[in-house]
């Protein structure tokens, strides 16, 4: 008697494989429907002696007898009949499951492609033992080599697909005893969210929308729209038994909130005197969203200009939080301005390691000629290794939970964000621009060549005026715009300056370690060093000249000609007509 696994098989065989293969599978199931040898021997022309073979070998080896098919997971799916709409939704569900909660399972990214061949097979053994169709799906990717997948994915792929329903008991479960705790645990949490995906379509009608997930330290919410909704989300959460003993947390489902704003209408809306603080903010978060959407997939393989994008985006963030945040509630605009901390912690470490290698490379080009280049390899090897580092460390961040967590929350606040008060741009510029001119007045008073640290003070200071006005800059006179030009260059130049001060920072740490490997080698403490000693001699020259250069671009934006400038555009903000009420 033949199980329903060999049948499926054996009758693909007899209508895919070569002779003598396809005979032999022919025999097999006229057999099992109750064929004599004598009888199937006849029917299909052949000596009874090679049917009686074909019978006792198979008793002996079952499918072993035959070779594996070699099949693609569209190949196997069509094969068996799989309801393609429906694999396709469970697939989109638990792709956005396992994106939404990396904060909760904590999965390689490469195990997504594993996890949605899972769910696009996950019914593959439906039609052929539907009360049994889990683990009839799971021995039929056993005993199949899927096109694109080495053996133990394989293997992954068929655990996952035997999990996805009934209930499971790990303890109890045999081959899972098997594996290792490390991929016993992948195995339960991929099944744990394959089985809330495909409860999500229960009706089986595709239109059953997950919108977001949000983790809290007392449960996992699903966010949910569409009219079969409420059927759909009370089978994935009794679908939850297995994600509840994975993830040590319950699920739970509501009803999405209305739906996101359109990003690219909002960032485009037109400013004026009379828009409201709040949709400032929101306007500038969006822009800046989606600048960070648009360059993440570049900036998670490494690319140099697409890193900058992300972080200039998660700069900007900051910036209107901190500069707007009394419009909004504190404990929401605290905890996101805490989240896009972390981010410019991460972007901003590498964009310092590649200012650094940038300058100490250009110093070798103009030393090429002398000792010092050679002595400034091993400088430049050792910041290079930073650098790969701090890279490293950024592509862990964009790829793991913290973004994908930054990502909700900036979407949460721009979609429903938490005011605490409002007024308009009329209103509200002249006490935050007058804020910020106060703070330039205050660092630029306090410059003090033999305090390197004032000119950073004095740098933010000019950066926080320049945010300010690009912010509000549509709602302001075009005179607004030289201004900021005339902002950017002279943040440059103390930019310049803060990267200066930076790199003698890190070349005494250099230089302090180097000698203490000198001294563990009882060393010379001079040896080597000459060309690294040029090094800093020639930055701290830099550093003079760089503070005597300020004089340059500072003229137009010194706190009394900054003054000016601003009051100017203030003036000619409140003297705009104001639109006739209705």
């Amino acid at each position: 008697m033949l199980t329903p696994v060999e049948t499926f098989w054996l009758n693909w065989h007899a209508a895919h494989s070569p002779a003598p293969d396809d005979l032999r599978a022919r025999i097999l199931l006229l057999s099992n429907a109750g064929a004599r040898p004598e009888a199937v021997a006849e029917s299909l022309g052949l000596p009874l002696v090679e049917v009686t073979t074909t019978l006792e070998r198979f008793a002996a080896h079952r499918l072993t007898d035959f070779p594996r098919p070699a099949l693609s997971p569209d190949a196997l799916s069509s094969a068996a009949g799989v309801d393609a709409p429906h694999a396709r939704r469970v697939a989109d569900s638990a792709l956005a499951l396992f994106k939404g909660a990396r904060n909760l399972h904590r999965l390689p990214a490469s195990l997504r492609l594993a996890l949605e061949t899972a769910a696009l097979l996950h019914d593959v053994g439906l039609a052929v033992d539907r009360p049994k169709r889990h683990t009839t799906g799971r021995e039929l990717l056993r005993g199949v080599d899927l096109a694109g997948f080495t053996r133990p994915q394989q293997q992954l792929i068929a655990d996952v697909v035997g999990l996805h329903r009934k209930k499971v008991k790990p303890d109890e479960e045999g081959y899972l005893a098997a594996l290792s705790p490390a991929r016993r645990r992948q195995t339960l949490a991929l099944a744990a969210l394959l089985r809330v995906a495909d409860g999500l379509d229960a009706s089986q009608t595709q239109t059953t929308q997950l919108h977001g997930v949000v983790t809290t330290p007392e449960a996992v919410t699903l966010r949910l729209s569409g009219p079969k909704a409420k059927g759909d989300a009370a089978r994935a959460r009794k679908r939850a038994d297995l994600w509840r003993v994975v993830f040590h947390l319950p699920l739970e489902t509501a009803p999405a909130p209305e739906p996101p704003p359109d990003l690219q209408q909002l960032a485009a809306t037109p400013l004026t005197p009379e828009t409201s603080m709040v949709e400032v903010t929101r306007r500038a978060l969006a822009a800046h969203l989606l600048r960070w959407q648009a360059n993440e997939a570049a900036a998670l393989e490494g690319e140099a200009q697409a890193v900058k994008a992300v972080r200039v985006s998660a700069r900007r963030w900051r910036q209107a939080l901190k500069l707007f945040g009394g419009y909004f509630k504190r404990k929401p605009a605290r905890y996101l301005r805490q989240l896009i901390r972390k981010a410019e912690d991460v972007l901003g470490a590498l964009r310092d390691w590649e200012a650094l290698l940038a300058d100490v490379k250009a110093h070798r080009v103009e030393a090429k000629n002398g000792t010092s280049a050679g002595e400034l390899q091993a400088l430049t090897t050792a910041w290079e290794k930073e650098r790969r580092s701090a890279l490293q460390d950024v592509k862990k961040w964009l790829g793991g939970p913290e973004a994908a967590d930054l990502h909700t929350a900036l979407m949460g606040f721009i979609s429903a964000p938490p005011v605490r008060a409002d007024e308009s741009v009329r209103e509200a510029a002249p006490k935050v621009l007058r804020a910020a001119l106060a703070e330039v007045a205050e660092a630029q008073a306090a410059i003090d060549a033999d305090r390197p640290r004032s000119y950073h003070e004095l740098r933010l200071a000019f950066k926080q005026i320049r945010y300010t006005l690009e912010f509000l800059g549509p709602a302001l006179a075009p005179e607004a715009q030289a201004l900021v030009a005339d902002l950017v260059k002279m943040q440059d130049r103390l930019g310049a300056l803060n990267d200066t001060r930076l790199l003698q920072r890190r070349l005494a740490d250099y230089l302090d370690t180097w000698a203490e490997h000198q001294a563990r080698r009882k060393a010379p403490q001079l040896h080597g060093a000459q060309g690294l000693l040029e090094y800093s001699h020639a930055r701290r020259e830099s550093w003079s000249q760089q503070v005597q250069d300020l004089t340059t671009d500072w003229p137009p934006v010194r706190a009394a000609r900054l003054k000016q400038r601003v009051n100017a555009l203030l003036r000619a903000l409140k003297s705009t007509t104001r639109p006739a009420r209705s």
